[in-house]
């Protein structure tokens, strides 16, 4: 009898190995490629969203890449239709499939099968752009159907239902996170119950179950990870290498073709990338050549600081990526095995000769095994990976915080921070400070009088 094909799932942080264990495991396994990044689908800029060239495919047949066309979009909803539609087709063949990608919310939601799943753990922190990629076709001109009839999904209007039904999930969503705010209603419609209700008992079972059980083939989690400061290095020779390819022209072509966008974000559109808004102020200074008023030295300096910040900015992306993999495990039960890539990588860096045979022993192999475990029912040991500590739980994204000094109240983390670091509240604490200071003689305050986090 032959084995069950698999449906493997590579997670991680970008640059870390995905896209070669993914060609690595598919040859191994006699089974195809299913991209799940989700700028990689975009025709648009290969360069600078790191597609593999069809030379670097070994053979492995690859699905989802380089397909949706400028001004096009495709969220994830319609991701998992194609996405299942290739894994039923290619699993019904005997044949298995390997998902890998930089979006990790986008493998999520391609295996999980339940609601309540892909709404607790969607925040999108994978994408380069940490809002949900299509909120703004949600709010245009859509309705839904809730509990007590039809309203406007609207930001407003849907939170705000949210706020009666479910107080405590409402407290953690944005009000603008149209998405997630309509989902949240729905699971309350279906099973007339609070969502946030449903997820703490979710997490209590940590359990997992595939969108493809039923197919008769068996799901293998694999996480790659890697010492940050190896992952900072490969990321710098990445860029770097990416610009020895021809990156800027490609972003000077794109620009040209399809004007820069001066949005500060470039929703659902290939443009969200790291790689492009870092080099916006270049790409001005290049297209506009004629008129511009900079020197050549002064141009070469745009292109350098271009480049540090895609650096820095791919090297917290990868960070953001590495943290959302922990919820997988602590937050959804994923029977993960974590596969060390630091050794390999610091081979690539600077032992070359080295390097393929200390990524096959350290990185396919023990892949490999993890998968032979799971395709003959075998549990294979269970490695930990520790959670960061500076990593903020996903139930506090959106606490309601107030700033008493400032008669202000925020929600999350982000404008809590953006917020405490600004002008205008480091003068009103200022203030505030020499004011106690006044009334207490030379006893001095906490450098945080005044401020008052809630979390109701």
């Amino acid at each position: 009898m032959a084995p069950p094909p698999l449906v493997v799932v590579i997670v991680g942080p970008t640059g870390s190995g995905k896209t070669r264990l993914a060609i690595d495991l598919a040859r191994a396994l006699g089974g195809d490629v299913v991209n799940a990044d989700a700028l990689q689908m975009h025709r648009a800029l290969p360069i600078c969203t790191a597609r593999v060239r069809d030379d670097e495919t070994r053979g492995v047949r690859h699905h989802l890449l380089g397909f949706v066309e400028q001004g096009d979009s495709f969220d994830v909803r319609e991701f998992v239709d194609r996405a299942g539609t290739i894994v039923r087709e290619v699993v019904g063949e005997g044949r298995s499939v390997v998902v890998a990608g930089g979006t990790n919310y986008y493998a999520q939601a391609l295996v999980s099968d339940s609601l309540v799943d892909l709404s607790d753990g969607e925040n999108d922190s994978d994408l380069p752009c940490a809002s949900s990629i299509d909120n703004r076709r949600e709010t245009e001109g859509r309705r839904t159907a809730i509990d007590d009839g039809t309203v406007d999904a609207d930001a407003g209007t849907a939170h705000a239902r949210l706020a009666e039904v479910d107080p405590e999930s409402a407290k953690r969503l944005h009000p603008n996170d149209v998405r997630r705010v309509r989902r949240y209603l729905e699971i309350y419609k279906e099973t007339g119950r609070p969502p946030s209700e449903i997820f703490k008992e979710r997490r209590t079972m940590r359990t997992f179950r595939s969108r493809f059980d039923s197919l008769g083939c068996r799901t293998v989690f694999i996480a790659l990870r890697c010492d940050s400061n190896t992952l900072d290095r490969v990321l710098r020779h990445r860029v770097e290498s990416m610009v020895e390819r021809g990156l800027v022209g490609e972003l000077e072509d794109f620009a040209r073709a399809h004007g820069i966008d001066e949005r500060d974000d470039a929703r659902g559109d290939v443009r969200q990338a790291i790689g492009y808004a870092e080099w916006k102020t270049f790409l001005r200074a290049q297209i506009d050549n004629d008129v511009t008023t900079l020197t050549v030295d002064e141009v070469d300096k745009l292109r350098t600081e271009a480049i540090e910040s895609t650096i820095l900015n791919t090297c917290r992306l990868a960070k953001r990526q590495q943290a959302r993999v922990q919820t997988f495990v602590t937050r959804y039960g994923w029977p993960v095995k974590y596969v060390n890539s630091t050794l390999s990588l610091i081979d690539f860096l600077s032992n070359m000769s080295r390097f393929e045979q200390t990524w096959q022993e350290t990185v396919v192999d023990v892949a490999l095994e993890a998968c032979e475990c799971v395709r003959n029912s075998i549990k294979y040991r269970q490695d930990t990976d520790p959670t960061p500590q500076n990593v903020s739980s996903p139930s506090d994204e959106w606490t309601v915080r107030r700033c008493e000094c400032c008669d202000k109240t925020l929600r999350g983390d982000v404008e809590w921070r953006a917020h405490v670091s600004g002008r205008r509240h480091r003068k009103v604490a200022s203030a505030a400070r020499k004011r106690q200071k006044g009334e207490f003689g030379h006893r001095h305050p906490s450098r945080s009088v005044g401020l008052s986090e809630i979390s109701d």
